[in-house]
Order: structure tokens, then C-alpha cells, then sequence
């Protein structure tokens, strides 16, 4: 059998030039997100950066697997806010292009992952809100935008057990790194709380009708390589993508 494909939501990179001269925007995910896809036996690629939903489906259902990787906060106005002095690096179209994916990849009853933003695009999919500025919102809480490594592992989550995710890691609780200011705030239909921060920051959701559905807060692409307990998240998402395929 092929290797199952793992369709990835891209990010728009903006790189600036010299005074005068073109600016290039180009689209693309980091390295480690596709390493890691390709370390569980995966075959990665990147969705089209579209609004065009016929475009977007043709895309899908080509796939096995979706992938909602990380990047800039969703427009509030999608799930009903005015935008916090805070938020940024905001992409309508990337809003319309991974909401459409993650809509048909749950009509299609494709399995899903997601990471960071991911895990908010789901929510909001889904009906439900971003707490928009952690600190700002919750003046008590820990620090989740960390300045540093990729793989620095800067505070725990506690695990629900019973969760899916609790089935991945066989733990209660474990170290995770963290690069957001954006969270979850009301939860979206269909989805269940799997781990939170010690501050009650949720960390990870799933489906609660047993969906193949799985998405955490955190950065597990950029830490998979030094610390494996966390490519057994991509194992999971090319196992279902598997089974997905063999249909």
C-alpha cells in the first residue's frame, strides 16, 4: 500500500526587501512539521492557499489525513469579537481556506490534527470563541509564549483521563513547550477538553462522538525529534490516515 498522505494548511511568508525592490510572499509550514509527519510513515504535502472551495475539495480528497498547523491569530469577527489590541498576523483567507478543510474533512470523516492555531481554527469551526490575549484576559496565568529553543519544555499539562490523549502518551500529565497568546475560550460543538495547564488554560480538545479528531495547544512537531514521546502524535494521525486510506 502507498504511504497515506497528510494533507498541511500552509502559512503566507512575507520576506522583506531592500528599499524598492519587489517584496516575495511565498507559502510553506516549518521543516519539523513535515520531518516529523515523515518519521511516522507519512507522505506530507501542502494544501493550496485559497479561498476556492472547489479547489480546497478537489485538494481533500486527495488526502488521508488533515493537518492544521500553526501560525497567526483567526479574525475575531469569526467568532463574534472585535479584535484585542494584541492580536495579529491575522489572514482571512487562510481563515476560509482551513475552516472549509477542517468542515470537509469532518463531513468526510477524515482524521484530524491539529497544533496551536490549529487547535483554535477547530474550535472556531466549530462554533466556538478564542480567549484573545491570555495574559491580558488572565493576569494569573503561567507563561505560554516562551522565548525559547523549539524544544524547551517550559510547564505541564494535565491530562483527562480516559482521553484519547491519555491513550497516546499512557500519562496523566507531561512537560510540552509553548509559543501562544491565544487560547481556547467557549468550546465549540462535538469537542471535549483532553488537557489543560496548571493556570486551566485548555491544552488539548477531541471529538465527543469518538471522531478521529485530536488537537493540542502546544508545538509537538518542533520537540518530536529530541523527545520521542511526542512523534507519537504524528503516529497516531498516519495509523488513522491509514486505516482512512484502506477504506
Amino acid at each position: 500500500m502507498n504511504k497515506p498522505i497528510i494533507g498541511i494548511t500552509p502559512c503566507i511568508f512575507n520576506h522583506w526587501t531592500a528599499q524598492e525592490k519587489r517584496q516575495t510572499r511565498t507559502i510553506g509550514c516549518s521543516l519539523s512539521n513535515t520531518e516529523s509527519i515523515l518519521r511516522s510513515g507519512g507522505s506530507p504535502i501542502l494544501l493550496p492557499y485559497t479561498r476556492d472551495t472547489d479547489t480546497i475539495r478537489s485538494a481533500m480528497e486527495s488526502i488521508h489525513g488533515l493537518y492544521l498547523s500553526g501560525g497567526g491569530d483567526i479574525v475575531s469577527l469569526r467568532y463574534g469579537e472585535e479584535p484585542h489590541p494584541k492580536s495579529s498576523n491575522q489572514d482571512p483567507i487562510r481563515d476560509d481556506m482551513d475552516i472549509s478543510a477542517v468542515s470537509m474533512a469532518l463531513e468526510m470523516n477524515m482524521p484530524i490534527f491539529c497544533i496551536c492555531r490549529g487547535i483554535q481554527v477547530l474550535n472556531v469551526a466549530l462554533g466556538g470563541t478564542v480567549i484573545q490575549d491570555i495574559h491580558s484576559e488572565n493576569p494569573d496565568s503561567i507563561l505560554h509564549f516562551a522565548n525559547a529553543s523549539a524544544n524547551a519544555l517550559v510547564h505541564t499539562i494535565d491530562i483527562e483521563s480516559g482521553t484519547l490523549l491519555e491513550q497516546i502518551f499512557k500519562s496523566s500529565s507531561i512537560e510540552v513547550n509553548s509559543w501562544h497568546h491565544q487560547a481556547i475560550g467557549t468550546l465549540g460543538k462535538g469537542l471535549t477538553i483532553s488537557a489543560r495547564a496548571r493556570d486551566g488554560i485548555i491544552e488539548g480538545l477531541e471529538s465527543t462522538e469518538g471522531l478521529p479528531v485530536l488537537a493540542v495547544q502546544f508545538h509537538p512537531e518542533a520537540s518530536s525529534k529530541d523527545f520521542p514521546i511526542f512523534q507519537k502524535l504524528f503516529d497516531w494521525i498516519v495509523s488513522e490516515a491509514q486505516a482512512y486510506q484502506a477504506r
